[in-house]
C-alpha cells in the first residue's frame, strides 16, 4: 500500500512538471504593469510561469515577425496580431480584444485643464509636445490623428518630440524635457498621477483596440489559452481598474 501510494505521488509529481509551462509574452509597453498584475494572479492559481517583455506594439511586431521565441503577443492596436495571422505566424482563433486603450493629454503645470480648452494650451506652449513614435505606437497614432484632426500640425511642429512608446512619452513630462503630452490612462494611473491631465473624448481619436494573440511558434499552446482565457475572465476587473475599457463583447 506504501508502495502505490509513493508511486502515484510521484506520478502526479511528473504530471504537474510536464503539464506546467513558462509562457513567453510580448506585451505592449503601455500595458506591460496592468500585464504584471494578471500574471501575478494567473501563477498563483496555476503551476505555469509568465516572463514579460514590453517594448513598442511596432519593435515587437518586428522581433516576432523575425523569429522572436515568444507564446503570446498582447500588441496596442489590432492590426500588427491580425498581420501576423495573415502571415500563418499566430493562430487565428486566439485574437481577441483584451482592452480598449484610452487616451489621455497631461499638462503638469495646468491645473484647469478641460476637453474644451486643450487645443487652446497646446497653442500656447512655449515648451515640447512628446507623443509616441505614430510609426511603432498606436497611442502616438491616435494622438497624430487627434492633433491632424484639430489642425494643429503647423502650430506644433517645431515642438513635437516623439518617444519610442507612451511610457517614454511619460518620462519626457516627469522630466520636464516636454512640458506636455499625449499619454495612456493606464500611464498616469500607474504613475499615481492625480491632477493635471484630461481623458479625451473617444469620439477625437482612432479606437485604441488592444488584441491579444497565440504565436504559431509556441510550445505550450493549452497555457497559453489558459492564460488568454483567464485575461478574458478573471481579469476584466483588473484591466477596468488599470485605465481600459473592455470591448463591447466582453
Amino acid at each position: 500500500m506504501i508502495r502505490l501510494i509513493v508511486l502515484i505521488s510521484l506520478a502526479t509529481l511528473l504530471t504537474s512538471n510536464v503539464l506546467a509551462a513558462h509562457l513567453k509574452v510580448a506585451v505592449a509597453s503601455n500595458f506591460k504593469s496592468t500585464a504584471q498584475k494578471l500574471a501575478d494572479d494567473f501563477e498563483k492559481n496555476t503551476s505555469h510561469k509568465i516572463t514579460l517583455v514590453g517594448a513598442s506594439t511596432g519593435g515587437l511586431y518586428s522581433l516576432i515577425y523575425h523569429g522572436a521565441p515568444y507564446d503570446i503577443f498582447l500588441s496596442a492596436d489590432s492590426e500588427r496580431p491580425k498581420k501576423l495571422v495573415e502571415a500563418n505566424l499566430a493562430y487565428a482563433d486566439s485574437l481577441f480584444t483584451y482592452a480598449v486603450g484610452q487616451l489621455a493629454f497631461w499638462m503638469p503645470t495646468q491645473q484647469n485643464l478641460s476637453a474644451d480648452n486643450i487645443n487652446s494650451h497646446i497653442k500656447q506652449q512655449t515648451g515640447k509636445l512628446a507623443i509616441a513614435n505614430p510609426r511603432l505606437a498606436p497611442y502616438g497614432l491616435s494622438a497624430y490623428h487627434y492633433i491632424e484632426k484639430n489642425r494643429l500640425i503647423d502650430i506644433v511642429k517645431s515642438k513635437l518630440i516623439k518617444g519610442n512608446n507612451v511610457t517614454q512619452v511619460l518620462q519626457f513630462i516627469e522630466s520636464g524635457n516636454a512640458q506636455s503630452g499625449f499619454v495612456s490612462y493606464s500611464e498616469l494611473l500607474h504613475a499615481s498621477v492625480e491632477e493635471g491631465y484630461v481623458l479625451l473624448d473617444p469620439a477625437s481619436y482612432p479606437s485604441i483596440e488592444q488584441q491579444g494573440v497565440i504565436l504559431r511558434r509556441t510550445k505550450h499552446y493549452q497555457a497559453a489559452q489558459e492564460f488568454l482565457e483567464f485575461m478574458k475572465n478573471n481579469g476584466c476587473e483588473i484591466i477596468l481598474m488599470s485605465g481600459y475599457a473592455l470591448a463591447e463583447s466582453n
